[in-house]
């Protein structure tokens, strides 16, 4: 059973389910994200414009690793 707070008539049943089964990959670009996939060395930010830009360029790499991956 899946719970929501949104109503029947914004989201049908099938599109909870189908949203819920896409976490899954989700999940898996944060983990990417977090470990070695991306060879991103860990950096700790206390400015929100540089924590902003960090994830920033940590999705751009993440999305530009996805493409180069799709291509070979």
């Amino acid at each position: 059973m899946i719970r929501t707070n949104v109503s029947a008539a914004h989201l049908p049943a099938a599109d909870v389910a189908r949203h819920y089964k896409a976490l899954s990959a989700v999940e898996r670009a944060f983990r990417s994200l977090k470990t070695v996939d991306l060879h991103v060395r860990p950096i700790h930010h206390w400015v929100a414009d540089r924590v902003r830009s960090h994830l920033f360029v940590c999705l751009l790499a993440y999305y530009v690793q996805c493409i180069c991956l799709a291509r070979c």
